[in-house]
């Protein structure tokens, strides 16, 4: 999927109203669910990469962006870093299923299930998109969380936040990886299923699709 036509000012059609109230900071606006269209903002904002996605998610579960990251996750031209926590993911699949289903593999690629530096949940929802634009909030990637719940969502456009950002995320990102090598290193490993929700999964296993 090419990259779709972003434009900054162009975000007030996600608001209720279609504009922003009066002297708005001109680099960063702001989202509330369910008031806003926050569902078609992130649909906007990932199909616009041309560059780079890298996220850091606690609760991922709308197929529509993922299936927009599946398409990123082919193409590559674009680098795709995914860290997802690892409390929900719950499904009964051992990682490497999971990952199987990201196309992990693929050049550019690199996704990692794990825990915060401190054995916690890594609950971050961010995402950082062609190092220039950074999505956060209290938003998991979910239509619940996206079209019923009271969240926040808040895009940043400035590369220097996006860096200080890439920095924390990257962090997490190594971390997981080297959990992920630990387990994957304990004897026994890989002869029964891990037991590692349901709902962390739908959005894996509903795309997937050979690479051509």
């Amino acid at each position: 999927m090419p990259g779709q036509p972003f434009s900054w000012e162009g975000l007030d059609q996600f608001k209720r109203d279609g504009r922003f109230i009066a002297h708005y900071p001109p680099n960063v606006k702001s989202f509330y669910s369910p008031d806003d269209n926050v569902h078609g903002l992130l649909q906007s904002i990932l199909g616009s990469a041309e560059q780079s996605i890298v996220l850091n998610m606690f609760g991922y579960d709308d197929t529509d962006l993922d299936t927009i990251i599946k398409s990123k996750l082919l193409d590559e031209h674009v680098f795709v870093q995914m860290s997802l926590d690892r409390s929900q993911s719950q499904s009964g699949k051992t990682e490497r299923q999971i990952l199987a289903a990201w196309n992990n593999d693929y050049f550019g690629n690199s996704i990692a299930i794990g825990t915060s530096s401190k054995h916690a949940i890594s609950h971050l929802k961010m995402v950082i998109v062609d190092g220039i634009y950074t999505v956060k909030g209290s938003t998991n990637w979910s239509l619940g969380g996206e079209q019923k719940q009271d969240n926040e969502l808040s895009v940043c456009n400035s590369a220097v936040v996006a860096a200080e950002a890439r920095a924390v995320l990257d962090r997490n990102h190594d971390f997981m990886l080297k959990q992920m090598a630990a387990d994957a290193a304990k004897p026994g490993n890989g002869k029964a299923p891990k037991a590692v929700s349901r709902r962390f999964m739908r959005a894996a296993e509903a795309g997937g699709k050979a690479r051509r």
